[in-house]
């Protein structure tokens, strides 16, 4: 009876626990189903190199969250471009079983697959930040966050068929092209532009480079590419623009196709031929009587009047002319060179360093050299050498001993002494731009 008793208890225990934990499940399930991502792929079954557009779409109940990046999609094997997305994402409600939600594609993708077998899409992860609140003239709350992952996506690549056509270089998907050329009629000689446009439901970018077929005649001067994305209607339509600047080389008429190239049709499920129509092109010789009535006009050109025609056809009279005056400038150059600015007046001295400039200046316009790349001792050696005055070169040394002193010595500057310095200075100065340069 006991063992009885017993067993009834553990197995209402048990109950109550499974319970228990039904209720939390059912709760995390139920906040997931609020908030979820799904990834839905255009085609799971491309063929080798055919394009095809994954959609990650977010569903949520209530205010819409703030969507956060945290994880990029990771893919092996594929050639991936992610679309521009909006900075406002538009939500619409959308009905899944018996719930109502709201639906926005947070990002799309454009996917080319380069390699046969299964491969797969995975690690999209993104962090969604929901406000509390959101009343009317008053800023949202802060709100819950929730990490969520996007499911994986996989597709199973087809091999293109064997055996491939001659020349053809991996272009999968369906393509049309058109060309056109400035004039079709030029002379030898001339230039002109061609442009050809490749427009499909392709990866052009992963197109491998198809050169443009041009007759023996032309020659390339530039070349340029441009590409042109689709519109809302056909996100995966887009177009590249080749504009050449060709010059015509041989005089005859040439017929042909600028651009042509084999493409497998992924929808037919057969290689295609794509090919411009053929241009027409005729380069025509140099008109010879244009030609000869260009050089006769420039022959018969008005020359100009009042002018003897010996100045026109002697150089000889226009070097004799500026002769004088480059002799007259040479002159004044090396005048000014020779004593440069000896009369000006200088600018008043205000502290130690503008004092010792000022003495440096006036021995640099006497002397001709600088004296500041001179030592104490080499300065007084070269100016010994230079004749001047015991009596002034003795003051000059004593008063270079006095500014480095008043320049380094602790403390303030006395202004009466600044004020005496600065008129020995001048005097000094005045004395040493009076002498004849040496």
């Amino acid at each position: 009876m006991k063992q009885q008793v017993y067993r009834v208890f553990t197995l209402l225990l048990f109950c109550i626990l499974q319970t228990a934990a039904c209720l939390k499940a059912g709760e995390t399930g139920s906040r997931e189903k609020d908030l979820f991502i799904t990834g839905r792929i255009s085609n799971d079954k491309p063929f080798t190199g055919e394009t095809v557009e994954l959609t990650y779409t977010l569903f949520f109940k209530g205010i819409a969250p703030k969507i956060l990046d945290i994880a990029k999609p990771s893919h092996k094997g594929i050639w991936a471009e992610e679309t521009a997305s909006l900075k406002l994402m538009p939500s619409k409600p959308e009905k899944i079983g018996n719930t109502l939600y709201r639906s926005a594609v947070i990002k799309r993708m454009t996917l080319i697959p380069l390699q046969p077998g299964r491969l797969g899409i995975n690690g999209y992860r993104v962090l969604c930040i929901t406000p509390k609140n959101m009343s009317t003239g008053t800023g949202p709350e802060p709100g819950d966050s929730l990490r969520l992952s996007a499911p994986s996506v996989t597709m199973d690549v087809v091999p293109l068929p064997e055996p491939k056509p001659p020349g053809f270089r991996g272009a999968v998907g369906r393509f049309s092209v058109a060309a056109s050329v400035q004039k079709d009629t030029v002379q030898e000689g001339s230039s002109l532009r061609l442009t050809a446009v490749i427009t499909g439901n392709g990866g052009l970018f992963s197109l491998p480079d198809i050169p443009l077929s041009l007759p023996e005649g032309f020659s390339r001067i530039d070349a340029s590419t441009t590409h042109i994305p689709g519109d809302k209607t056909e996100p995966l339509s887009e177009s590249l623009k080749k504009t050449v600047t060709l010059k015509a080389k041989q005089q005859g008429t040439f017929t042909f196709s600028p651009l042509s190239f084999t493409a497998f049709d992924p929808k037919r499920k057969i290689y295609t031929a794509v090919a411009a129509d053929n241009l027409t092109l005729t380069v025509l010789p140099v008109d010879e009587n244009e030609t000869a009535e260009r050089i006769e006009s420039t022959r018969n050109a008005p020359q100009p009047e009042n002018i003897p025609e010996n100045r026109q056809t002697t150089p000889l009279y226009h070097l004799l002319f500026a002769l004088p005056f480059a002799l007259i400038l040479s002159l004044l150059y090396l005048l000014l060179k020779k004593r440069p600015s000896r009369n000006l007046a200088p600018e008043p001295a205000h502290s130690p360093q503008e004092f010792r400039k000022q003495l440096f200046t006036a021995i640099k316009l006497s002397c001709g050299f600088e004296p500041e790349k001179h030592s104490r001792s080499e300065l007084t050696d070269v100016l010994k050498k230079q004749e001047i005055d015991e009596n002034d070169l003795r003051k000059l040394l004593a008063l270079l001993d006095e500014l480095d002193r008043l320049e380094f010595a602790p403390g303030g500057q006395n202004k009466e002494k600044l004020k005496n310095l600065r008129q020995e200075c001048e005097t000094l100065s005045a004395i040493l731009r009076s002498r004849p340069s040496g």
